[in-house]
C-alpha cells in the first residue's frame, strides 16, 4: 500500500520542494525583493488613522537602492523639532500639511522643502523677529485625513499661516479612503486586501523574495478590482475622479473654515508627481487655483519652476519617484518667491 499510494505523493512533494527553493534562490539573487521599512513604526491615535511612533528613528536603505534615509520623529511623531504650543512674541508660525512629499521621504530633513523655507525666510527676517515652521507632513495623509490633523492637533499651535502642499495622487488616496489602508500590530500600513490575507500571508510574505511578488501582484489586482482607481483620469475635467476631486475641494473648504477661526491663512501648494509632463498635467493646479482664487486661498503652482529646472538637473528619485534634495529646493524656492511679493505687495 506505501509503494503504491504514498511514494508518488512524496515525489511530487519533495519535486514541488526543490523547484520552490531554486525558484526562491534565484528570485533572491537576480531580482531580490527587499522588504519595505521606511514606512513602519507607526501607531494608532485617538483621532488619526495613524502617526509615526513619537521619538522613533527609522533607518536604512530604500528598496530602489537610491538613497538611505534617517527619519527621526519628535515627540508628536512629526518629523521636526520639538515646538512648544504657545508662540513665543515675535515668532511667525507655519504649520506645513501634506503627505510624503511634505515628510520628505528621501531627503534628509534639511534638505525637506519646509526646511528650506523656513532657513530661506529667517535669513530675511529682521533679528526681532522669527519665522517657525512646524513640519506636520505623514505619508500618505491626503487632505481628509491633513482637515483632522489640523482640527485636533495642529490648532494648537497656532498658526499663522497653514501652507497645505497638494500632490496629484491625493486625488487617488481620496479614492481609496481610510478603509483601505489598516495599520497591524508591527506598525506597518497594509492595504486591507494584505491584511485579509491572515497571519499565513504575512509570513509567506515576509520570508519568501518569490512570494512577496506574487502577494504584491495579487493585491494590487485585487485592489484594482475593488476600488478602480484610474490615474490617467486624475487629470481629466469630469473624469472618472470627479467626485474625488469635490470631495478634495470640501476638504480644503473645512481647512479655511478652520483657519479663519483662529486667524490663520491658508497657502496650497501644488507640487506635481514626476515627470515628463504634458498639457495634462496642467489640469490639478488650473482647478486649484481656480478653487484657491474663489476662496481667497494663496496658491503657488510649482509645475512651470519643475520642467524649467528638469532640464538642468534630476528633480525626483527616477524609481522611487520622490523629490530629491534639488527637487525640494525648487519647491522651497516657489514658496518662498510668493511669500516675499506677498509680503511687499500687502
Amino acid at each position: 500500500m506505501y509503494k503504491i499510494f504514498y511514494r508518488p505523493i512524496l515525489v511530487i512533494l519533495s519535486s514541488l520542494a526543490l523547484v520552490l527553493t531554486f525558484v526562491e534562490s534565484l528570485t533572491r539573487i537576480a531580482y531580490p525583493q527587499p522588504l519595505v521599512t521606511q514606512y513602519g513604526s507607526n501607531v494608532s491615535d485617538k483621532y488619526l488613522p495613524y502617526k509615526p511612533k513619537p521619538l522613533s528613528i527609522i533607518a536604512g536603505t530604500s528598496t530602489s537602492q537610491e538613497y538611505s534615509y534617517n527619519y527621526e520623529h519628535n515627540s508628536f511623531g512629526f518629523r521636526d523639532v520639538e515646538h512648544i504650543l504657545r508662540k513665543d512674541h515675535g515668532v511667525f508660525r507655519i504649520l506645513g500639511l501634506g503627505d510624503s512629499f511634505t515628510y520628505g521621504v528621501g531627503a534628509e530633513i534639511e534638505d525637506t522643502y519646509l526646511f528650506v523655507l523656513e532657513t530661506m525666510l529667517n535669513d530675511i527676517s529682521p533679528a526681532r523677529e522669527k519665522f517657525e515652521i512646524v513640519k506636520a507632513g505623514i505619508p500618505r495623509y491626503y487632505p481628509h485625513v491633513q482637515r483632522i490633523l489640523l482640527e485636533h492637533y495642529g490648532i494648537h499651535y497656532e498658526p499663522d499661516l497653514i501652507i497645505i502642499g497638494f500632490v496629484p495622487n491625493d486625488v487617488i488616496d481620496t479614492h481609496y479612503g481610510l478603509d483601505a489602508i489598516v495599520l497591524d500590530r508591527s506598525g506597518y500600513l497594509k492595504t486591507r486586501v494584505a491584511n485579509d490575507m491572515g497571519a499565513l500571508g504575512n509570513f509567506l510574505y515576509n520570508n519568501s523574495h518569490f512570494l512577496r511578488i506574487v502577494l504584491k501582484r495579487v493585491t494590487a489586482y485585487r485592489m484594482s478590482q475593488i476600488y478602480n482607481p484610474k490615474w490617467e483620469e486624475v487629470f481629466v475635467e469630469n473624469g472618472h475622479h470627479e467626485d474625488d476631486w469635490i470631495a478634495i475641494e470640501n476638504e480644503y473648504t473645512k481647512i479655511v473654515e478652520i483657519a479663519n477661526g483662529i486667524g490663520a491663512d491658508v497657502l496650497i501648494v501644488h507640487i506635481p508627481g514626476k515627470g515628463p509632463w504634458d498639457d495634462s498635467h496642467k489640469y490639478p493646479s488650473e482647478r486649484l487655483s481656480a478653487w484657491a482664487k474663489s476662496n481667497e486661498v494663496g496658491f503657488v503652482d510649482v509645475l512651470p519652476a519643475m520642467k524649467v529646472e528638469s532640464s538642468q538637473s534630476d528633480l525626483y528619485y527616477a524609481i522611487d519617484g520622490h523629490a530629491n534634495a534639488s527637487g525640494h529646493a525648487v519647491i522651497a524656492q516657489q514658496i518662498y518667491d510668493y511669500l516675499v511679493n506677498l509680503n511687499a505687495n500687502p
